[in-house]
């Protein structure tokens, strides 16, 4: 957990001090996190791959739009999570509890009747 708190904290505050400048170094960021911070301790080469796939994917320009899918397996199904507007830290945790779908299996790839099994077995 440290890691990723402290990668928070490195994001935070270069977004913090870097409020004016139009472009943001999401190849030097994702490099930071997936291969030094957090990466660091990834031993196993696939596992820092399928890590540096999720930043690629979320560490993009695209997910500072309001309409940006968060779920990769969701675009057009009904259990989507949508990027939140830009806000304050508590309207973000408010917009998390209010619209984030309890767990589905659509956030992981899967139809939305794969729990079906799980839950009446």
């Amino acid at each position: 957990m440290g890691d990723l708190r402290d990668s928070v904290s490195v994001l935070n505050n270069y977004l913090e001090t870097n409020q004016g400048s139009s472009k943001i170094p999401w190849d030097d960021l994702r490099y930071i996190f997936g291969q030094i911070m957090y990466g660091g301790h990834i031993v196993d080469d696939r596992d820092r791959n399928l890590c540096m796939t999720y930043l690629t994917y979320l560490m993009d320009n695209p997910l500072l739009n309001d309409d940006t899918e968060l779920f990769f397996f969701a675009d057009g199904k009904k259990d989507g999570f949508k990027t939140p507007a830009a806000a304050n830290y508590e309207r973000y945790i408010e917009h998390i509890d209010t619209t984030m779908p309890p767990d589905t299996p659509i956030a992981f790839g899967l139809h939305p009747n794969a729990e079906i099994g799980f839950r009446t077995a």
